[in-house]
């Protein structure tokens, strides 16, 4: 792409549309983001709780720096530039212009440069987000300045835009960045707008084409379900809001006659999707990378989910919910959480997923909770301490450590549930459950080799359970109106269970952790197959 020219002038139509632009679209980033301004700048809070300040952001070097805490979400944020338009709109003073003029400058110094010496050193795991983000950020500080009528100052920008998207553009062809998750629907997502913004800037692409594009990975994501490949409920609801705001855009843009209906088909059937995977009482379930969280927009759909091409099933009633997790159709956001159930009753958790702390990989909690110590399942000593980066290739899209669901009975007052757990492709471990409503849960956790060490089952509890342990190697679960006695067997007399209670972590929140226990049962130096059976049975008073 050549250089700008300042005679370079939109339509009348674009302009028009690029006014309007500013504010009438979210740019999906969460809340948390806080700014103080100072002498020489602004403080930035990132949403991670990270702090930033625009005086060292306009120093090329900034930009290549790797953060001491939570490193990888605060890269995202940082070079994301998120938080120039947040800035303008606390403060849309010249001082504040300025101040993002700078920002982007240092940034793009040292973009370019990057890119120029060898592009690849820029690949990394959230570098699509960013690319979305940043185009996002600088078509919104267009919007803003046109319609302020701050016509040097657009200028200025407008010439800062192309080179950013220079080196964007080749990051989305050399990378290959736009890919079937929901940070490439992003990424294409910004190209839509950009394409359609500023079409005249755009030699390689059109919006058309940006359109055909979303709209066939979107059907390749969203399966005939409704069902998101992610693994994560609450990234269900950001397909439903992505999905909204592409809508939104076409309808808007009022540049492609019929294009909304086909997104809408798909919008209608990714919302039945997420109301078939939430609580009963309409919470998000702490399931894959989330810590889930209540939420009123969407009704749950109770009864009964089975989905072996996305590694989920689910049965629900008023009172009773459990979820089932095995296999998966893509690796992102999957946790090595195979095999693992979560069980809900009369409105909290008696066992369930640890859900999602962060991503830093300097936080050994964190870490932890996306491997089998952040579940309710069956594993080996052997993998007990092992990381998604033990197992999981993103590359591949595949996994060493592999569950899928074998079969499903639907009962007159329950289900019952088989499925299988393999590594490198051979099985290894079966579980099979059974909930019977409002009376008990069994677990049955096969143990097929004797190669990986030590059969193990780990039951997390919510941190509202209180653990009574009693004589005969059985424990009482309790707390406020609710009561139940579990038990622990083995399938061959002369190999006996044992039992023990931890402590461990859940996430509340995003980088919020409660303390909990763990039931922790063990069939020590087996060399033999051996069946562990495990059953919650809730006292009725």
């Amino acid at each position: 792409m050549g250089k700008l020219s300042v005679e370079f002038v939109p339509s009348v139509n674009d302009r028009q549309l690029l006014t309007a632009y500013a504010g009438e679209f979210s740019d999906g980033t969460p809340r948390g983001w806080e700014f103080i301004e100072t002498p020489q700048g602004w403080e930035i809070t990132l949403p991670n709780s990270a702090k930033l300040n625009t005086t060292h952001l306009s120093l090329p070097a900034a930009w290549g720096e790797t953060p001491s805490v939570d490193a990888n979400t605060t890269v995202l944020w940082r070079n994301s530039l998120a938080y120039l338009p947040r800035i303008l709109q606390i403060s849309g003073s010249t001082e504040a212009i300025t101040v993002a003029e700078r920002v982007v400058r240092s940034f793009l110094n040292w973009f370019e440069s990057r890119a120029a010496a060898d592009i690849t050193t820029l690949k990394s795991g959230s570098q699509d987000h960013q690319s979305a983000l940043r185009l996002r950020t600088l078509l919104w500080i267009l919007s803003f300045l046109s319609r302020e009528e701050r016509q040097e100052e657009y200028i200025r920008f407008l010439a800062l835009y192309e080179r950013l998207l220079s080196v964007e553009n080749r990051l989305l062809e050399e990378l290959d960045l736009y890919q079937p998750n929901n940070h490439g629907i992003m990424l294409g997502i910004a190209h839509l707008h950009s394409t359609t913004l500023f079409p005249d800037l755009h030699s390689s692409s059109d919006a058309r084409t940006w359109v055909e594009r979303l709209y066939a990975t979107l059907s390749e994501i969203i399966d005939e379900e409704g069902i998101a490949s992610e693994n994560t409920p609450i990234y269900q609801v950001f397909y439903v809001m992505l999905l909204e705001d592409i809508v939104a855009f076409i309808d808007w843009s009022g540049k492609f006659s019929g294009r909304a209906r086909m997104f809408q088909l798909l919008l209608r059937s990714a919302q039945i999707g997420v109301s078939r995977q939430l609580l009963p009482n309409g919470a998000v379930p702490p399931l894959g990378d989330s810590p889930g969280g209540m939420q009123f927009r969407f009704k749950p759909v109770l009864g009964h989910l089975w989905s072996p091409n996305n590694g989920l099933a689910v049965s629900s009633r008023e009172d009773e919910y459990l979820s089932f997790v095995a296999g998966f159709r893509s690796v992102i956001h999957k946790q090595l959480d195979d095999l693992s159930i979560a069980w809900w009753q009369n409105g909290d958790f008696i066992l369930r997923d640890a859900g999602l702390l962060s991503y830093d990989q300097n936080n050994p909690v964190a870490v932890a909770m996306r491997g089998p110590k952040g579940h309710s399942l069956p594993t080996y000593s052997q993998f007990d301490a092992w990381t998604t980066k033990n197992s999981i290739s993103y590359g591949k899209n595949s996994s060493r450590l592999r569950g899928k669901l074998l079969s499903r009975e639907v009962l007159d007052h329950g289900v019952k549930i088989l499925a299988e757990l393999a590594i490198d492709e051979a099985p290894i471990l079966r579980r099979s459950v059974h909930l019977e409503f409002a009376e008990r849960i069994t677990t049955r956790d096969s143990f097929t080799s004797t190669r990986f060490g030590d059969p193990l089952v780990r039951f997390l509890l919510d941190p509202s359970i209180k653990v009574k342990l009693q004589p005969d190697n059985s424990v009482v679960l309790e707390r406020q109106n609710f009561e139940c006695v579990a038990k622990f067997e083995s399938s061959k007399p002369d190999l006996s269970v044992q039992l023990e209670v931890r402590e461990s972590y859940v996430a509340l929140e995003h980088h919020s952790l409660a303390k909990t226990s763990e039931l922790i049962i063990t069939i020590p130096n087996s060399k033999e197959p051996v069946d562990i059976v495990s059953t919650f049975e809730p006292i009725k008073s």
